[in-house]
């Protein structure tokens, strides 16, 4: 699966789910949007070796009283 998080991009080649992917990566679920070819997942779903998937970080902010 080819995997692209900001500047980066990698390629796995064994299905796993995205939870796994996010470990392997080291990178905490609360702080990407995970895409599997054009539509949101959530951690527990499986990706297969020939999505296309893409990790869009979350930023938030508010105004401060």
């Amino acid at each position: 699966m080819k995997v692209r998080y900001g500047q980066q991009e990698y390629e796995f080649a064994e299905r796993m789910r995205v939870r796994a992917l996010l470990e392997k990566l080291g990178i905490l679920p609360e702080t990407v949007v995970v895409v599997r070819n054009d539509e949101i997942v959530t951690e527990d779903e499986w990706l297969e070796v020939e999505d296309d998937v893409e990790l869009i970080r979350v930023v938030s902010g508010g105004i401060r009283a």
